[in-house]
């Protein structure tokens, strides 16, 4: 089946909206919330029905449109040609469907069901629709077995319904019975069945008396039975006795009827008495009417020969001359509009030729079209005149007002200008400012420089000074030893050397002058004190670029006030020109004034609407002459009809006159006419009259024949005799329902014939006597009863003692009670197992005769999607694997994300393909490829493309620019 286009009346979104898919393959690209997802529902819900309650689907009903519902042209590839399903909202929830074939004919939905070969939605969303949440469920924390269930069922199943009934079917087995389990219900009521049982036998035990009293007890209970049961067959033998006795009279009274009416019936006829009667009434009123209506027939007679009818020729010429009234009338009538439209006419004329200043009709003037175009050309162009000198004269004021702004601006420019003097003593200022900023940073560079270099020298002063300190102190150290030991020249000359040692010391740590940096800040504190000197000398406070702006925008202002003046006089030159073309202009529009005779003052705007009242004039002159023409005619056939009537209607007494004429002739022919009708109607009178007469006649002869029939029938001879049967005939009929009445009430009581007759030939007395006896033997069992009762109770009570608390009567109950639930439950557990062992047996079936057809699809699918990568898929008692080209065998758990979606989407299209001879459907597939690379969507794209035989809708947000765009349908985001 492909689908050939969609005509959406309104579902969800979408209203109004016809899309054509007549490829093979077709992508329908949207972008999100544009109706892709919509629209597959909409094809499920056309072709299957709109959702019900009972599914987890939104009905997506239109709320901004009436239709509910669509149409979709389909091709099932049989020779039937389109085939258009549609489907709105209607009766039923999901829908009425209507379908059309090709020939006109129409189906019904079983029709529709039977082709699709009773596949429903559920089924055919499994299999032929799959989108990427169908894909991502692949990785959904599959374990090795889960995996190849899933994989499984794509190939050989196409749905999980199966799985999902045997995973429900599991799961109540097991809240039933477990063979070692402690929580199912059954192994819970068996533990506690063996406990009530273990309780029994302990108290059984106990009470070895019990069975034989229960045994006593249950040979009383039934032979009290027995003796209830015969009184209760007593009582009711007594209760028909008694009934006996209360319809004894009834039936005496019956039997007297039956020997009463045990004789020949009387004969009457039905409804005799009534009958005689009416016809008694009627014979006499008949008579009555009979001799009224013959005085009638004479008087009507008498007054019918009074009448005089007109001849024929007569009454057919006033009937002519009374047809034509209408049409003298209509002529009169036009005579007086002419004369009006004429009179009208000659008043608009005068009107149009004061509106245009004529005194008289010129009708030879030029009114042509070229005059009255000429003219729209000349106005055309005055106002285009009028358009530009107004323009020129606003431009004009508009620059000149520019031009005084520019002025104003200019003067307080100048005023704001600063001297170049001044200007030359900031730059000085800036100059030195600058000086001064970079001789600070020179300042600041060299005193960095020279405190480094001052602490270089310390450091090494500092260094010295520690050095000499210590030869100082070596030698006076031993100079003062040499000292010591009457060394004295040794003595003398270390210490000599310490002290030179120290000398020297003295003379290099004194402090060095900073002549450097002072130099720096005196020539510093000089270029400041210089730049305040100017500054207090000369007014420096503004920003030189503000002045160097102001006199840039003078020069600026000053070269805009030339160009402008220039522009003024530019302007008024053009406007000099067009004011000479202006009055070229008015000159010629009053030439054509002239030309048309009309008023010059007349402003030029109007001389158009002056031609069209020009030629008003000379057609409303042509009417009036047409007019007059039509008018002369209709009175000369006014005349010709007066003088051929005039004569004719002279010997009907009537006199011409053309204001009366018709009133005459009509009032002439209304009397004829009146005698003729009066005529007619009492000749149809007298004709009535007489079959009436007749009529009446035989009525009379018919009740007197029918009175004779009664009489006879009865054989009486007069009215009395009559009467005497009839009441014999109602005496007999009383004793006759007496007699079913009663017969009816004794067999509702079922007393039979014999019974009846037994009943009859007995007293009351006898029947009050055998009541009485059966009263005493109801007493006697009675007693009876009540001996075996007190007995039964002192049984009861031995009982009661043995029971003790009533724990073993309830511990029996209680113990049937859980046995019933246990045999209950197992054949519950029992059921399910068939089913699950059915289902089972079903499902190996299909894998055994379908799964072997889909693997050797799916090895060539997946080989070609895999681009050889993979080149076998094999399917044992393992499951499910794959050979590489290297010919390594993967598991799909070691496969990786895309190419287990790959192994899956190639199981699918395989079982898609084994299910040819059963199913073509259109494959609808919703972005399921959004995981892929580039790489690999092209070949499962090319795939689809050229491979699958069947019709693919492919819904997209990613627009796939390899499919041509003939194949390609292009969603937008419409909201109805």
């Amino acid at each position: 089946m492909k689908i050939l286009s969609l005509n959406i009346y309104g579902y969800g979104k979408i209203a109004e909206t016809e899309i054509r898919t007549p490829h093979q393959f077709v992508q329908i690209f949207g972008e999100n919330e544009a109706g892709k997802s919509t629209m597959q529902s909409f094809i499920h819900s056309v072709l299957f029905g709109f959702p019900t309650r009972k599914e987890a689907e939104p009905r997506r009903e239109p709320r901004m449109h009436n239709m509910y519902g669509g149409k979709l042209t389909v091709d099932f590839e049989e020779g039937e040609g389109p085939v258009e399903i549609e489907r709105v909202k209607g009766n039923k929830v999901q829908g009425d469907v209507k379908i059309y074939l090709n020939d006109g004919s129409s189906r019904s939905e079983d029709w529709l069901i039977r082709k699709m070969n009773f596949i429903d939605k559920r089924t055919y969303r499994s299999i032929f629709s799959f989108d990427v949440l169908g894909l991502q469920d692949i990785h959904k924390n599959m374990t090795e077995d889960k995996l190849q269930e899933y994989l499984l069922r794509a190939g050989a199943l196409g749905s999980h319904q199966y799985d999902e009934m045997l995973s429900a079917i599991d799961q109540e087995l097991k809240d039933l019975y477990k063979k070692n389990g402690i929580n199912p219900k059954i192994n819970q009521e068996l533990v506690e069945l063996r406990e009530i049982n273990e309780k029994i036998r302990k108290l059984e035990a106990e009470e070895s008396n019990y069975n034989h009293l229960t045994t006593e007890q249950m040979k009383y209970e039934e032979s009290i039975s027995a003796k209830r049961d015969a009184l209760h067959q007593l009582d009711t033998v007594r209760k028909q006795k008694m009934k006996e006795i209360m319809y004894h009279r009834d039936i005496k009274e019956w039997k007297a009827l039956e020997g009463i009416l045990n004789v020949a019936p009387p004969t009457f006829p039905e409804k005799g008495i009534e009958r005689y009667e009416s016809l008694k009434n009627s014979y006499e009123q008949a008579t009555k009417d009979i001799d009224l209506r013959l005085e009638k027939l004479k008087s009507l007679k008498s007054e019918i020969n009074r009448i005089k009818l007109p001849a024929a020729e007569d009454m057919e010429y006033l009937e002519a001359l009374k047809s034509r009234e209408p049409d003298i009338k209509q002529k009169n009538l036009e005579v007086t509009r002419l004369t009006n439209a004429i009179e009208n006419l000659e008043d608009e004329i005068v009107q149009l030729q004061k509106d245009i200043g004529w005194e008289n009709e010129h009708l030879e003037v030029d009114d042509s079209n070229i005059v009255r175009e000429s003219v729209q050309a000349l106005l055309a162009k005055l106002d285009e005149v009028n358009l530009e000198e107004q323009y020129l004269v606003r431009e004009v004021e508009h620059i000149k007002s520019d031009v005084r702004q520019l002025d104003q601006e200019i003067t307080e420019l100048e005023a704001a200008q600063i001297s170049d003097a001044r200007i030359r003593v900031k730059k000085e200022v800036l100059d030195k400012q600058v000086e001064l900023k970079e001789k600070g940073k020179m300042f600041q560079l060299i005193e960095k420089e020279y405190e480094r270099e001052k602490r270089e020298r310390n450091r090494a002063k500092r260094n010295q000074t520690f050095l000499i300190l210590a030869i100082s102190a070596v030698t006076l150290g031993i100079g003062i030893f040499y000292f010591i030991n009457s060394a004295l020249i040794m003595g003398t000359v270390f210490t000599a050397i310490g002290l030179a040692a120290l000398l020297i010391l003295f003379l290099t740590n004194r402090e060095e002058e900073e002549n450097l940096r002072t130099d720096y800040e005196n020539e510093v504190a000089e270029l400041k004190d210089e730049i305040e000197g100017i500054k207090q000398a000369h007014d420096i406070d503004f920003d030189l670029n503000d002045a160097r702006d102001l006199k840039m925008d003078l020069r600026t202002l000053k070269s805009k006030r030339i160009s402008l003046n220039v522009k003024i006089e530019e302007l008024k030159e053009t406007l000099a020109m067009k004011e000479t073309e202006h009055d070229r202009l008015n000159t010629d529009l009053l030439e054509v004034k002239r030309k048309l005779k009309i008023n010059p003052d007349i402003e030029n705007k109007y001389i158009v609407d002056a031609i069209h009242t020009i030629r008003d004039i000379k057609q409303k002159r042509n009417q009036i002459n047409r007019h007059s023409v039509e008018k002369d005619n209709v009175i000369r056939s006014l005349q010709a009809f007066k003088c051929e009537v005039k004569a004719e209607i002279s010997r009907f007494g009537i006199t011409y006159n053309d204001a009366s004429i018709f009133y005459e002739v009509n009032a002439r022919l209304t009397e004829l006419n009146e005698d003729i009708a009066n005529y007619n109607h009492l000749s149809d009178q007298i004709q009535l009259l007489e079959n009436e007469i007749s009529v009446m006649e035989e009525r009379v002869a018919s009740a007197g024949r029918e009175i004779e029939g009664l009489f006879d029938h009865v054989d009486a001879e007069d009215e009395d005799e009559y009467y005497y049967h009839a009441r014999k005939f109602e005496e007999y009929q009383n004793n006759l329902n007496q007699f079913r009445a009663l017969d009816a009430k004794l067999e509702e009581e079922l007393f039979d014939y014999d019974i009846r007759n037994d009943l009859a030939s007995l007293m009351l007395a006898d029947l009050k006597e055998e009541e009485e006896g059966i009263n005493r033997q109801i007493e006697h069992f009675n007693e009876l009863v009540q001996d075996e009762q007190k007995v039964l109770a002192e049984l009861n009570k031995e009982i009661e003692v043995l029971e003790g608390d009533g724990k073993l009567s309830e511990l029996n109950h209680e113990y049937e009670m859980r046995k019933s639930l246990i045999q209950g439950l197992s054949e519950d557990y029992l059921s399910l197992k068939y089913i699950q062992l059915l289902i089972e047996t079903h499902i190996k079936a299909i894998k055994d005769e379908r799964l072997p057809i889909v693997i050797e699809e799916a090895r060539n699918i997946f080989e070609f999607v895999t681009k050889g990568r993979y080149i076998n898929v094999i399917y044992d008692d393992n499951g499910i694997t794959v050979r590489h080209s290297n010919g390594q065998l993967f598991h799909p758990l070691e496969l990786s994300q895309s190419t287990k979606e790959m192994l899956y989407i190639s199981l699918r299209l395989s079982l898609i393909q084994a299910l040819q001879g059963y199913y073509k459907l259109p494959l609808i597939i919703d972005d399921a490829f959004v995981h892929f690379d580039r790489e690999r969507k092209k070949i499962i794209m090319d795939y689809l493309r050229s491979e699958v035989k069947d019709q693919v809708l492919y819904f997209t947000c990613n627009l796939d620019t390899a499919i041509p765009s003939n194949q390609t349908i292009r969603l937008k985001e419409k909201v109805k």
